[in-house]
């Protein structure tokens, strides 16, 4: 079974690319079922993807960030330590200039790079903190603090890429193949060698599994709607980008509690807590607040792709090692 789990990773993890003859190196895993049924399932799982890349319609939204089973994987899932890094936060980054604590969350901060990332946010009265924590080493790292006076526009909405990128489409494609091989090629398995009953799952082969998915955010911007400068635009390395974008966290979907305990995750609470923050500065219209999709200038972005699929931007147990 390690060698086969070594196959579906590198598929996982190179699916992208559209390098089909990756498919192929499952046939060293014969020896789990017979010849036959093994070249069966290559040839349909090569056929989905070929019968994707022709009928699969345009779909500009950007995909949920996590689809992974094991929410156990995820160093924050362990009870307390978001409330433990936000009691060291307050000690080490807060000070009284900043106000009183509104609020704390643990979201997914979406770089101007594409790069999908667990941020701690912390809000205050006059301040909103971006604070990257180690969750394995149990120390902070870096942080950001971006004064509430200084916001001057809010956006709210859906998540999305230009109509050119072809980031929605490569990434459905490989959400949608990984699904095809986990059922057909991973679970059979996995039941044979129990003894377990074969259960009924949802069709892989839908074409909706090889869609992008719906996912909302927010960004604050403190631009006053100025252009990025060239430099910075095309600068990987550039940190002063004048605005930050989150989305839910992927614990929202995957950790068990009342929707209160799980609203540390939500984007939405986090949303909500900030325009009412800015409330006043909205009646003087010093900031504005606009509902509409939020752009990600990403159009083929391989580095964000194996970066965001692999979620390197969370400290997770991955095998034997953790980062």
């Amino acid at each position: 079974m390690y060698i086969f789990a070594n196959e579906y990773i590198l598929c996982n993890t190179w699916l992208f690319n559209l390098q089909y003859t990756v498919l192929v190196q499952f046939s060293i895993s014969d020896s789990f079922w017979d010849h036959n049924t093994s070249h069966l399932y290559l040839y349909v799982s090569y056929s989905i993807i070929v019968c994707t890349l022709l009928t699969a319609r345009p779909n500009t939204l950007a995909v949920v960030p996590w689809s992974g089973e094991n929410a156990r994987d995820f160093f924050s899932y362990r009870d307390g330590l978001v409330n433990s890094a936000v009691q060291e936060c307050l000690k080490g980054i807060i000070t009284a200039e900043d106000g009183d604590l509104v609020g704390h969350w643990l979201l997914t901060e979406i770089s101007f790079w594409d790069h999908e990332k667990e941020r701690l946010v912390l809000l205050t009265s006059k301040s909103l903190l971006v604070v990257k924590y180690d969750f394995i080493a149990l120390k902070e790292l870096d942080h950001k603090k971006v004064p509430l006076d200084i916001i001057d526009s809010v956006i709210i909405g859906d998540l999305s890429y230009p109509s050119s990128s072809l980031i929605p489409h490569l990434d459905g494609l490989a959400n949608g193949v990984s699904g095809v091989v986990k059922d057909c090629l991973v679970r059979p398995i996995q039941e044979r060698l129990s003894g377990m009953p074969s259960c009924n799952s949802a069709n892989p082969f839908r074409i909706s599994n090889f869609e992008a998915s719906k996912m909302s955010g927010v960004r604050a911007l403190w631009n006053r709607g100025a252009p990025l400068p060239f430099i910075k635009k095309w600068n990987p390395f550039e940190k002063e980008i004048p605005f930050v974008t989150f989305a839910s966290h992927p614990l929202l979907w995957h950790k068990d509690g009342t929707d209160a305990e799980r609203s540390i995750y939500n984007v939405d609470d986090f949303t909500s807590h900030l325009t009412s923050s800015l409330e006043w500065r909205q009646r003087n219209f010093q900031v504005a607040v606009q509902h509409r999709p939020i752009l990600l200038e990403n159009y083929i972005g391989l580095s964000s792709l194996i970066h965001n699929k692999n979620s390197l931007g969370f400290f997770k147990v991955r095998g034997k090692f953790s980062f």
